[in-house]
Order: C-alpha cells, then structure tokens, then sequence
C-alpha cells in the first residue's frame, strides 16, 4: 500500500471523526473497504510480477508490544485482526518488556495489517473506558480481580468484535473481485504459511476465560469500531 493512498484513509477517517454519526458509519466503512481492496490489488500484481519474472512484495517479519494492564488482550485483538485479514500469519511472544506481537507477511499486507491493530488498540481502550463508566456500579459487588477481569473481556471481545467485521467485508470483496481473486490470495496465504513453518514458533498458551457479559459488550462495540487508520492523536485519559 502507497503513502498515498494510507493519506487517502487517514483523510477519510479524520473526517469521520469530526462529523454526524451516519456519516461517519459510512466514510469509516469506506476506509475499511478501501484497505482490503488494496492488499488484494497487491496480491493480484505479485501474481503478475512472478509469472513475468519480476521481484515480488518480500516476506517480512514486525513485531508490536502491548505493555499495560492489558497487554495481553491488546495483543489478542492484533492477532484476531492479523487473521481476519487472510494473508497475515501472527505469532506470540512474552518479554521481559511486554507481550510482543509478531506478524509474518508480505510487507504491504503487514504494514496494513499494523495500521488496523494501532487504530483499534486505541479505539478498544477509549470503548472499554466509556462501557465501564456506565457498568462499573454493577460490578461493586465483585472483587478487584472480577472488575479487571470484566474489563479484559470487554477489550477481547471487542478484538473479536472488530475482527468479524473485517473477515466478512473482506469475503465479500473477494465475491465481488470475481474468479480467481481467491485462488491468489490463498496462494499467497500459502507462501507465507512456508514462510513461517521454517520458523518452528513457539505456540503461546491459551488465556483464561473472560467475564461473559464484558466479552459480549466488547464484541458489539468492536464490530462497529473503525477498522482503517484513526487520525487519534490524544491519547490521554485511556485506562491501565
């Protein structure tokens, strides 16, 4: 994906945020679909590239940290996103540092890919805050492990949430690319999946179930975040 066209999304939802709700619901739906279309349109020239001979998207490993109370269900919903775009393989790493993120890709599909995760981190933190404020009261009676808990589920499902979203938006561009589109795309999932093979990750361990209420509010507030690059610069305020 071009700087261009990241500007073009930036714009879109920048205006999204400063404008009526319905608006807004439908430029952020247009940067969301602007994003997918994009990294299918690099895979198809890729395809190009190799039957011509020429040099492909090379494959690339990034990582992200998650530090805070709620590394690891950040880190979780970068994953879910990582996989809801298709052609992204996300592995999982604790450190001395944080929990680490690590995406496998080709490099424009990686870089869209950190795009969404960065957006909706923020965007998951600023939602969990605004639901606890108006839920807090109803979880008094809990202990301090319960409410952390409660508000870990709301962030999981939000990921969970935001990551439906994109995985049906993207099916529903590759219908409308017509045949073959999925043929490539697999084929690409397919490099990256040798790609990561050779690695012999580590696999992380599965967490601990979230409060089932929390993961539901999460869930519905994250299938309708914003799923392109948010133009947020405060970043006051959010909780740990």
């Amino acid at each position: 994906m071009t700087d261009a066209k990241l500007d073009l999304i930036a714009k879109l939802l920048a205006k999204a945020e400063s404008t009526t709700p319905e608006e807004a619901e439908a430029l952020t739906e247009h940067a969301e679909r602007l994003m997918v279309k994009y990294g299918i349109g690099q895979a198809l020239l890729d395809e190009r590239r190799a039957r011509q001979g020429e040099t492909q998207d090379p494959v690339v490993e990034e990582q992200m940290l998650f530090t805070g109370a709620y590394a690891r269900d950040l880190r979780e919903l970068g994953g879910g996103v990582a996989r809801a775009l298709g052609t992204i393989r996300p592995l999982i790493a604790d450190s001395a540092r944080g929990s680490v993120l690590y995406l496998v890709g080709f490099a424009s599909d990686v870089q869209q890919a950190r795009v969404l995760i960065a957006s909706l981190r923020v965007q998951a933190l600023v939602a969990m805050r605004a639901w606890w404020l108006i839920e807090r009261a109803s979880y008094d009676w809990c202990l301090d492990s319960d409410r952390r808990r409660a508000r870990s589920g709301f962030v999981r499902g939000f990921g969970a949430g935001a990551a439906a979203r994109i995985a049906e938006n993207r099916r529903a561009i590759i219908e409308e690319a017509g045949s073959g589109t999925d043929l490539v795309l697999a084929s690409r999932r397919s490099r990256v999946d040798a790609y990561v093979d050779a690695l012999s990750p580590r696999r992380g361990r599965r967490r601990q179930g979230a409060d089932a209420g929390a993961f539901a509010s999460g869930h519905r507030s994250g299938r309708q975040a914003n799923t392109g690059e948010a133009a947020i610069g405060a970043r006051r305020g959010l909780p740990r």
